[in-house]
């Protein structure tokens, strides 16, 4: 009987740590949640002019930019699941209000978030972020903002910009706010920073809204060129730009929108 109970047991035990095993290996290596978009993807989550991401890579949590009006910004973090305590690091894109207005209201919710701004920000960023206590680590150059994540740092732009380039182990993800500088030159700076041939995807601002058919077909060559297998356009990419890229990337185009959930493994 004894013997018996004790097979049981193990049994048990052993049911129990396949399910937690199964369920570590069902988390994806790369997680990226939509917070803010111009469209939205998901009943419950508005929409509206702005960008926002939360970056979960191999179980570190980051914060990309964080939309145009705060209060919209920390409703659609929380009916996507993500608390304010999770986020470890944030970077903000560039300068404009509709990528950085809602770290001001997310950061007295956690102190301990480090945020990284641009040093070219202009000085009403700054001055802002002091009025709360918020002390962000002003940047230039490439850096690492969670392990295998990277800034590329300063590109000249109007305004300047730094994008994020996540290394998977299938290749680089890169997410982008405005691209300002060029959505091209951005991925030429990612490649030979990375030292990289190519980009597995491409998501986030394109800022091709007020550009031509001619420019933006442009704009593609040089991408397919830079090989950059796969994009997912937003925010301020432009309705004709959408519709070039499909036409482009067929099967490996896909729209975003807020409340999207992009997960890689």
């Amino acid at each position: 009987m004894r013997a018996a109970q004790w097979s049981l047991t193990v049994l048990g035990t052993s049911a129990v740590l396949a399910v937690i095993a199964s369920a570590v290996a069902a988390e994806p290596e790369l997680e990226i949640r939509v917070i803010y978009d111009n469209t939205s993807a998901r009943r419950g989550i508005e929409a509206d002019w702005g960008f926002s991401s939360v970056v979960t890579f191999r179980g570190r949590r980051a914060l990309f930019d964080s939309g145009t009006k705060p209060d919209l910004f920390l409703a659609n973090l929380t009916r996507m699941g993500v608390e304010a305590s999770s986020i470890e690091t944030a970077m903000i894109s560039h300068q404009h209000p509709d990528h950085r207005n809602g770290i001001y209201k997310l950061y007295p919710r956690n102190r301990n978030i480090l945020v990284h701004f641009l040093d070219a920000f202009y000085e009403k960023a700054f001055r802002e972020a002091r009025a709360i206590g918020m002390k962000p680590r002003r940047q230039t150059k490439p850096y690492e903002l969670i392990p295998g994540a990277y800034s590329t740092g300063f590109i000249d732009g109007n305004p300047p910009e730094q994008s994020l380039a996540i290394e998977t182990s299938k290749g680089i993800v890169l997410i982008v706010g405005c691209s300002h500088p060029g959505i091209a030159r951005i991925v030429e700076t990612v490649e030979k920073q990375r030292g990289k041939n190519s980009i597995r995807l491409l998501l986030g601002g394109l800022h091709l809204f007020q550009e031509d058919d001619a420019e933006i077909r442009s704009q593609i060559r040089r991408l397919r060129a830079l090989n950059v297998k796969r994009v997912m356009p937003a925010h301020c990419s432009g309705e004709l730009a959408k519709k070039l890229f499909q036409q482009a990337w067929g099967p490996d185009f896909e729209p975003l929108g807020a409340g999207k959930v992009v997960r890689l493994d």
